[in-house]
């Protein structure tokens, strides 16, 4: 028997691949990745917290993982997910012969489509935060666990300010500690020189023994020590230098930390203050922060602990919702009750402060999430289930249909 050849001409490399993207093999193939790498990431998440493990593994196209101290390159999740959709889609949907006995199995691909399209549209558009009120207090600010930006501003005699010159988190975050940049804008008469960012670290003063080993220059008596970064990435507390650099007069230096004020939602972060001539200006690093198109007012924070201990039993908000055009919404947020609207979801996250006693004023905080894909998940599992369903429903039509003709078969 003679061995096929493949055709490798130019013409027909359309039609290898689309045979290759629609075999059964490559989503064999895909799937086992798949596995590989939940698990190599499941694993990080000991060592390096859910976050980085979830960067790492499953946000990317590819992925270096050290194996018994080898490096071994690998896939990402998005890259396999990306692969085994255009699989389903071009093997499952195109190429497969359209029949009525097939329909339940085309809407399970259709269900399983939306699963993996869900997947992408959150990781491109999604955003999360968080929104920390005590009773009493209003508002439709929602902060960033873990990205932080310099923000400078002018400020007026009362140490009060309208705008302010961001540095976006992205560009921040992306400075190494050996690292200096400088940037120029025309909002400012004044350079901005950043010699080293610090993911995690502590300023300690020079007279501490652990001074000796920071690197870095003593500002004020104090060095920036680097630390190393938590398992949780919003636990780090980042810090940097920084000089600001007027046309005429010396350069300004300070060590800006994140570390500075307590995260509290009452307490507003004090900026380092300089003056460039005669204008007074303020700079800090703050958590990247946006707006919701509504505000919240907590009415009430409920909390309840386990009799004798401190371990919370039970903890819920009472809000009001605003909006400029509608009527105020009274409503409860509880832990597995969460606030759906506008696009936006709360739920009841966690409370504060820490080491709070019986009797103290506490504040409520709530996760803030904006998905677009939020409830393809559930949109996707009925899709496919129905799928399912009705694939079951035809080939039990078929077995029985079958079953009654061969008894009549036999006989003849």
């Amino acid at each position: 028997m003679a061995k096929k050849t493949i055709d490798w001409s130019p013409g027909n490399w359309p039609k290898l691949l689309f045979r290759f993207f629609t075999s059964f093999k490559l989503a064999t193939i895909v799937l086992a990745l798949m596995t590989v790498i939940t698990l190599f990431g499941t694993l990080d998440q000991v060592d390096n917290g859910l976050h980085a493990a979830k960067v790492k593994y499953f946000h990317s196209f590819f992925v270096i993982h050290k194996l018994w101290g080898f490096p071994l390159l690998l896939p990402g999740g998005l890259l396999l997910m990306l692969v085994l959709f255009v699989n389903m889609t071009m093997g499952a949907l195109i190429k497969v012969r359209k029949r009525w006995k097939g329909a339940g199995l085309l809407i399970s691909h259709f269900g399983m489509l939306m699963l993996l399209a869900g997947g992408f549209i959150t990781w491109a558009f999604s955003t999360d935060g968080y929104m920390a009120l005590y009773p009493g207090m209003k508002s439709n600010r929602v902060e960033s666990y873990r990205n932080w930006q310099l923000e400078i501003m002018p400020l007026d005699k009362d140490g009060k300010t309208e705008k302010a010159w961001i540095l976006p988190s992205d560009e921040l975050q992306s400075i190494r500690s050996d690292e200096q940049r400088t940037y120029q804008t025309g909002a400012l008469p004044f350079e901005i020189v950043i010699n080293g960012f610090s993911q995690n670290a502590t300023p300690i003063p020079v007279s501490a023994p652990m001074a000796a080993e920071a690197e870095g220059k003593e500002i004020d008596g104090f060095k920036l020590s680097q630390q190393k970064a938590s398992k949780e990435a919003e636990q780090n507390l980042p810090g940097c230098y920084v000089e600001f650099r007027p046309a005429e007069g010396d350069p300004i230096e300070a060590i800006l930390w994140s570390g500075s004020f307590r995260f509290d939602p009452r307490e507003n972060p004090m900026p380092f203050t300089f003056e460039v001539g005669d204008q007074k200006y303020g700079a800090l690093l703050a958590k990247k922060s946006w707006t919701v198109p509504f505000e919240v007012k907590l009415d009430e924070f409920i909390f309840e602990r386990h009799p004798g201990v401190s371990t919370a039993r039970n903890y819920e908000s009472r809000v009001t919702r605003f909006e400029s055009d509608k009527p105020d919404t009274p409503l409860e947020i509880k832990m597995n009750e969460p606030m759906r609207y506008a696009g936006y979801t709360f739920f009841q996250e966690s409370f504060g402060p820490s080491g709070s006693e019986p009797g103290d004023e506490m504040f409520s905080q709530f996760a803030v999430a904006n998905n677009p894909a939020d409830q393809w998940p559930l949109w996707s599992l009925v899709v496919t289930s129905i799928g399912l369903g009705i694939h079951f429903v035809i080939m039990l039509v078929t077995f029985t249909t079958r079953s009654k003709k061969a008894p009549a078969n036999a006989a003849s």
